[in-house]
């Protein structure tokens, strides 16, 4: 199955394009799980434009009762407003494209671990057919959903247009000064698609 998986994530990297959020809105965390859903759906549950905007529908009706809907279109969400607004948008997800997600964490502490290693622990969910949903840091400080790797990139679907990012350039030290892109444990997710209980 994983190999299967990441054989679709691939191909549904090359086939579609993200969704783009508006010039002058901060809803990145928001299109990043629109974004990393279209990938886990592909190919043989295409999500349709009214699904998506249904779902962005309930997303903002979620943001909205959260009291975080002006902040958030303003100024983005932060990893703890944006875990709690998707463990509410979960369910809704899986309502409207109709199959279950789970999300791993891809980092379970902060300490010792050198780019090397945050690549492999990336990649080893890439693999899996496992888009990633993070927040990158520093440099960008934008929600953006990894989809693919090679030898020293890091290929993205992102809403805002990046395309890549060097391995190199990856921390989870926020001392590290000369590094482009913070990562944060709590704020790098692996989406997962559950076979459907008849499979």
């Amino acid at each position: 199955m994983s190999e299967e998986a990441a054989l679709a994530l691939m191909e549904a990297r090359i086939d579609l394009k993200p969704l783009r959020q508006g010039a002058v809105d901060s809803l990145c965390g928001f299109y990043a799980i629109l974004n990393a859903v279209r990938l886990l759906a592909y190919p043989d549950k295409h999500v349709h434009p009214r699904d998506l905007k249904e779902l962005f529908r309930r997303g903002i009706a979620i943001l909205s009762s959260q009291r975080h809907l002006k902040f958030t279109v303003s100024w983005g969400l932060d990893p703890d407003p944006w875990n709690r607004f998707f463990d509410r948008l979960l369910p809704e997800i899986e309502d409207v494209v109709g199959f279950r997600v789970r999300h791993h964490k891809v980092f379970d502490a902060k300490a010792g671990l050198k780019p090397s290693k945050v690549a492999r622990a990336i990649r080893h969910h890439i693999n899996l057919g496992r888009p990633i949903v993070l927040i990158l840091g520093a440099a960008y400080d934008h929600w953006t959903v990894i989809a693919g790797s090679s030898d020293n990139r890091l290929q993205l679907f992102d809403s805002y247009g990046y395309c890549w990012i060097n391995t190199r350039s990856l921390t989870l030290d926020m001392h590290l000064r000369n590094r482009a892109h913070l990562l944060m444990p709590e704020a790098t997710w692996a989406f997962e698609r559950l076979p459907d209980p008849a499979e």
